[in-house]
């Protein structure tokens, strides 16, 4: 499960490992409303700021999993 979702605008930050659970439970019916409207989705769900900022809650890539990554492929 990712460490952390950001809103792709305003900055808010989601780490709390519920919060992240349900945020993703949730994808799947942010995305079937965002069509609905005539929208295209670009993450998870909507920040809550959403009126203010009109952004959306993205997965935030952990780059210490991408260097443990790269460091493990190495002779």
């Amino acid at each position: 499960m990712p460490k952390k979702l950001r809103c792709d605008r305003c900055g808010l930050e989601l780490s709390d490992r519920d919060d992240v659970g349900l945020a993703l439970e949730g994808e799947d019916a942010w995305h079937a409303s965002a069509r609905s409207w005539g929208g295209e989705p670009r993450g998870v769900l909507p920040c809550e700021n959403y009126l203010r900022c009109g952004g959306e809650i993205v997965v935030v890539p952990d780059w210490r999993l991408r260097v443990k990554w790269f460091l493990s492929r190495r002779p």
